[in-house]
């Protein structure tokens, strides 16, 4: 796993109203990303909660197949197949956030 990526640290903010109707995110004081804000404040929301998401998917990333290996009476049969379909999806998720593939 690449946890040196390149985007840039957290935490993001939403700065409120900027030029031509944006709402700009900001990290560190700078503006690293900017949406239109014709009712996609949800969408500028999300982006701004990225970095703490993605450090979220890389504990859950190491956790559960621990917990699988350290629990396995623990984890249904039914179970066991949707975590294995949660890994994936939280494998994708971080490998597109680090410019893998998509």
């Amino acid at each position: 796993m690449n946890t040196n990526a390149k985007h840039t640290p957290g935490p993001w903010k939403i700065a409120g109203h900027g030029k031509n109707q944006q709402l700009p995110i900001l990290a560190g004081g700078k503006i690293i990303a900017a949406i239109r804000d014709d009712g996609r404040l949800a969408d500028a929301r999300l982006i701004a909660a990225a970095p703490v998401m993605l450090e979220a998917l890389r504990y859950a990333a190491e956790l559960i197949p621990t917990a699988r290996r350290y629990f396995p009476k623990s984890v249904k049969f039914s179970d066991r197949f949707q975590l294995e379909n949660v890994c994936a999806t939280i494998g994708k998720a971080i490998a597109q956030a680090e410019g893998g593939a998509q």
